[in-house]
């Protein structure tokens, strides 16, 4: 349990820091509508750190029962997260294992920008770490969630 506990305290870092963006790009989404997408899936992330926080403290520290409704939204956003983390994976590799992929990131940006391919590959890099957290996590929370069934309400 020692090592899930401090994966937990990574990931609410991660989702603090995503509960941050979040909000800005909730702002921005009110210029741009097709940015909501990926406000809700932040969004998920973050409901998903909280719930998995309060599943982690009720049940498996203070073995208390979770009600029905708070176990189904740690699962939907761990579902929704899980997703968004294998994704994310993908596409860092992708990036990492692809000149080509690598090539259309350079791209993307305006060339007064000056980002470096050093600069891109660190960034990858980070997200290929956090995506992992994240997936690691989801996975490791559902299997937990199997083995404490005693504690959720019917």
């Amino acid at each position: 349990m020692g090592l899930y506990r401090i994966l937990s305290s990574i990931v609410t870092l991660i989702c603090s820091f995503f509960a941050i963006s979040t909000l800005f790009i909730l702002f921005v989404s009110m210029a741009n509508p097709a940015i909501l997408f990926q406000c809700f899936i932040m969004a998920s992330i973050v409901l998903y750190g909280w719930f998995a926080n309060r599943f982690f403290a009720q049940v498996i520290i203070l073995k208390k029962t979770m009600s029905k409704k708070q176990k189904d939204w740690l699962q939907v956003n761990a579902i929704v997260t899980f997703i968004a983390s294998a994704i994310w994976i993908g596409g860092c590799v992708l990036i990492l294992t692809s000149k080509e992929g690598l090539a259309e990131v350079i791209k993307m940006f305006p060339a007064e920008a000056k980002i470096t391919t050093k600069q891109i590959l660190q960034a990858v890099d980070i997200s290929l770490v956090i995506s992992s957290l994240l997936f690691a996590h989801v996975i490791w929370t559902y299997l937990l969630i199997r083995t404490n069934k005693k504690y959720f309400e019917s």
